[in-house]
């Protein structure tokens, strides 16, 4: 049976007149790997330091179940803010001080052959954001918040740092929460797809479920204006359409040829289909 770890009712924020949520609900499950995706400005972040527990809403609750207290979420942001004069070693010793932690698995540190006594603010953004990772990691957390950060390191580091988090997730049953701008490299980590727009989710399915219910049409001529074209993109000689929610009924009444998308294509089909409204308006 599924398990809440973090029940979200009507969380409404605004900044100054500008309202940034609206409303939000939203369950998330133990172990359950999560993507929010949107364009930019439309609340992801926020939304993110209020799980974190960094921002607080003008409206409604996050309730989180027994066994999460705060030294068991771990938030790691796309501006990483360190005890930046210490050395590594006086960072994990300071951070092992706070959480009462033993044991500091320093696997992470050693692959990147890092020197313990260099200072924090000399690493590289992805030799910082895989400390902070191993930091995190220490204190055994039930809930992992990642801010848009897979784009800001290179490559060998981010394969380290997802491996971490998906034996994370397989080993601990860690729910996992991430911002993302690229999808490629996770394509095989999130189970379940958020669309954010306007401080509202838009879309909430499971990644399967969604792979299964959009599909790309390409063609040379227009097609049905009644089809539901969420995105269009013009090409030279082509056009791509992308159909949502597809079935084998709009398949009878619309006999295209329908072809599989990716994550990424899921993706940019939804915040392209964002912009395309915002210019039409």
């Amino acid at each position: 049976m599924s398990q809440n770890i973090v029940e979200v009712e009507n969380l409404s924020l605004k900044i100054g007149k500008k309202k940034i949520l609206d409303k939000i609900q939203l369950r998330l499950q133990k172990g359950e790997a999560v993507v929010i995706a949107g364009r930019n400005g439309s609340g992801k972040t926020t939304f993110l330091k209020c799980l974190a527990n960094v921002i607080f809403p003008d409206e409604g609750t996050i309730t989180y179940s027994e066994k999460v207290s705060k030294e068991k979420i771990g938030f790691i942001s796309d501006q990483v803010s360190l005890l930046e004069n210490y050395s590594l070693k006086q960072g994990i010793d300071f951070h092992k001080d706070v959480y009462q932690i033993k044991d500091f698995d320093d696997t992470l540190i050693r692959e990147l052959k890092l020197d313990l006594n260099q200072k924090i603010k000399n690493l590289s953004a992805g030799e910082r954001i895989l400390f902070h990772l191993s930091l995190i990691l220490a204190q055994k957390p039930e809930i992992l918040l990642v801010d848009e950060i897979i784009h800001a390191i290179d490559p060998y580091i981010r394969e380290q740092f997802l491996e971490a988090v998906i034996d994370l997730l397989e080993g601990d049953q860690t729910t996992l929460v991430m911002i993302n701008h690229t999808f490629s490299e996770i394509e095989k980590i999130p189970e379940r797809v958020l669309i954010m727009e306007k401080g509202q989710f838009i879309v909430d399915e499971k990644s399967e479920a969604l792979g299964e219910k959009l599909k790309k049409v390409i063609s040379e001529t227009e097609i049905s204006e009644e089809a539901p074209c969420i995105f269009k993109r013009e090409l030279s000689h082509f056009r791509e359409y992308y159909i949502y929610p597809y079935s084998e009924e709009l398949k009878e009444k619309f006999p295209y040829d329908y072809k599989d998308v990716n994550l990424n294509e899921i993706i940019k089909a939804f915040i392209g289909g964002q912009y395309a409204q915002k210019r039409n308006q």
